[in-house]
């Protein structure tokens, strides 16, 4: 196996993992947020509604700019969530259409090409096993908040914050904006 071939198995495990948490959340539960009581922002609102277009919106914005010369911008994931938010088969629609974009977007990679550096949404240059790595691991660090939250709240009536707000917030000064 080359490492290529063990990060495209790892990738998918990681997101089988996403998939496997989410499993059976209904639209109620997905909008319950767990209440903030410390000093750290989660990346999301704390909703798995937000967890789920977090993890998406990432995937494009690394596969877009690692990978397809930024064919997709935030600005273009903001809009396009926007069409989708409250509603929560939409967004695991969304959630899975990333993954494919993702694992398509490096499809053809050698390992010879897991050391060049390729742009990072933050206009900075990351070598290619390092944007691998970064999504593998998000998908396992956020299962792993889907599971908590899926334990610890209940459901709501009210849909959570927009995420497409939330990336116009934290996204707009980024270079890929």
């Amino acid at each position: 196996m080359t490492a290529v071939e063990l990060l495209k198995v790892e990738s998918e495990m990681a997101h089988a993992d996403v998939l496997s948490a989410l499993d059976g959340v209904t639209e109620k539960q997905s909008w319950a947020i767990l209440p903030n009581l410390g000093p750290d922002y989660l990346h999301t609102d704390a909703s798995i509604h937000g967890i789920a277009l977090h993890i998406a919106s990432c995937k494009f914005m690394y596969a877009s700019i690692g990978f397809r010369n930024t064919e997709i911008r935030w600005r273009d994931c903001a809009d396009r969530i926007e069409t989708l938010e409250p509603s929560w088969a939409p967004a695991l629609a969304y959630l899975e259409e990333s993954q494919e974009y993702w694992m398509s977007s490096w499809s053809n990679l050698s390992d010879k090409e897991l050391e060049e550096e390729r742009p990072h949404f933050s206009g900075k240059l990351w070598p290619v096993w390092k944007i691998l790595q970064t999504v593998i691991h998000h998908d396992a660090y956020h299962a792993g908040q889907i599971a908590v939250l899926r334990y610890g709240v209940g459901e709501s009536e009210r849909p959570p914050l927009s995420v497409a707000e939330d990336i116009r917030k934290y996204c707009a000064e980024l270079p890929s904006w």
